[in-house]
């Protein structure tokens, strides 16, 4: 067989298990699997993988580049900044949000956004539709059909920001969950609880600092959210997906759900399972502000059981990225405190080195919830998340014995800090693979000008 590429002498993680294969590549596709063998390969190039671990390219369910902020105002990462840090770490396809205003049509967000994107990638991508503006929008379930028509099959809502127009009442969050029932579509929900946070934020917004963030959010504004959704949903008999969640009290939520054969999934985050609110006390205290905030070490024990008994499927970035300048802009007013932090290239290094490394999860647990849940849940399995043939030849390579010492200036991101910044992480790949072709090695583009990336319709979500 003549390939365009083969990977020799590596460990491949295939249906739970890493397993000695070469991987033969053609067209962009995996072409063949075979045992290991000596014989010289008929091949334009080959990778030597012994010792290197094999994964399927990661997906990133929960991203966010080029976010507008306001007019002529977003996040520091675009497309390309953002896109360029997740092939450095071995993320192949990312999944972000359309942004049209409330009661627009989802598809005019969505052709919005392709539109955006296009041409500006170093890797796949796809986006989620955002569902704001329900009492306004005309014709709802006909809107949510064709973006499900157009390849976007999963929805997001929010039961907090009312101030931005974001936030869906119960009656709103109910008629979308019957229409995603009827349709085979996913509401995904942003699950805290507003009004509360806004009546909190009031009170705490001036003279604590940055203390103000988790008085304002403190944990049961989001298993409140999470116990009333879970519900709703069940009562329309509708699947949902809670994005990053925070609280070992919400997973639990999930896991009782689940165990009663409630059709509810959950997503966390690195930041919620490897980092706690100490971060608070430092002078950059301001720098690990995110909605939901960090919570405590017993949270993230919490998490890591729901992620390894299967509670949690899908772990995900939600990154969104702003410099120190624009977190510093604040004044200390919790209010204008920008939230979010950069992720898309520690994603992998994060599970692997707190998850595998310290035996919380196991390697083929770590592939479930990077790779092959979200390309399920998402509706990409037919080519994306799984080592295997006829599927797109995404791949991450990774030397398991190798560390890096996390420095935000040998990162690919727009920004001037990380969360893990001083870090010893393993598992950054030493290549990253997008349909056949290496676009990154070592933690650098392999070639800058060589936008790679395309728009992935997905189809219907498989309920896990």
């Amino acid at each position: 067989m003549h390939s365009d590429l083969v990977i020799r002498g590596g460990r491949a993680v295939i249906n739970g298990r890493a397993v000695p294969r070469d991987i033969f590549i053609r067209d962009g596709r995996i072409a063949a699997l075979r045992p290991h063998s000596k014989s010289p390969a008929r091949a334009a190039r080959a990778i030597d993988a012994r010792g290197l671990l094999v994964l399927p390219g990661v997906i990133d369910a929960h991203a966010h580049f080029r976010l507008r902020l306001g007019p002529g105002k977003y996040t520091a990462d675009d497309f390309t900044t953002g896109s360029a840090a997740a092939a450095c770490g071995g993320v192949t396809t990312f999944i972000d949000y359309t942004g049209q205003g409330p009661g627009e049509s989802p598809l005019k967000g969505l052709r919005a956004r392709i539109s955006e994107a296009a041409g500006k990638t170093y890797t796949d991508f796809s986006f989620h539709c955002m569902l704001t503006g329900w009492e306004r929008m005309k014709d709802p379930a006909a809107r949510m059909a064709e973006a499900v028509k157009a390849g976007a099959p999963t929805f997001k809502m929010f039961t907090a920001y009312g101030a931005r127009g974001l936030l869906a009442g119960d009656a709103a969050l109910f008629s979308a969950l019957e229409i995603a029932r009827k349709l085979g579509a996913l509401i995904c929900i942003h699950a805290e609880n507003g009004p509360i946070i806004d009546l909190l934020t009031e009170r705490y917004a001036m003279g604590k600092g940055i203390k103000a963030l988790p008085l304002s959010r403190p944990p049961f504004t989001e298993t409140e959210a999470v116990g009333r959704a879970a519900v709703l949903a069940a009562s329309a008999g509708a699947p949902v997906y809670f994005v990053h969640l925070s609280t070992g009290g919400a997973a639990a939520i999930v896991a009782s759900a689940r165990a009663a054969g409630l059709k509810v999934l959950g997503e966390t985050c690195p930041q919620y399972l490897a980092l706690d609110e100490s971060r608070f006390k430092g002078r950059d205290g301001r720098l690990f502000s995110t909605c939901p905030p960090l919570r405590t070490k017993a949270d993230n024990a919490a998490l890591w059981t729901a992620v390894r008994t299967g509670a949690l499927q899908v772990i995900a970035t939600d990154n969104c990225t702003f410099t120190r300048a624009q977190k510093s802009a604040w004044g200390g007013d919790i209010r204008k405190l920008p939230m979010g932090m950069p992720g898309a290239q520690t994603l992998l290094a994060a599970a692997y080195t707190f998850g595998v490394k310290t035996g919380r999860i196991s390697l083929a647990k770590m592939v479930q919830v990077l790779c092959e849940n979200p390309a399920r849940v998402m509706g990409l399995s037919a080519r994306k998340g799984f080592i295997r043939p006829g599927a797109d030849a995404d791949l991450a390579i990774i030397d398991p014995s190798a560390s890096v010492r996390a420095d935000w200036r040998k990162l690919q991101h727009n920004t001037d800090f990380s969360p893990w910044q001083g870090t010893r992480l393993h598992g950054f790949p030493k290549y990253t693979i997008l349909r056949g072709k290496i676009i990154a090695e070592a933690g650098e583009l392999t070639d800058p000008k060589d936008f790679t990336g395309q728009f992935r319709r997905r189809t219907k979500p498989q309920i896990i």
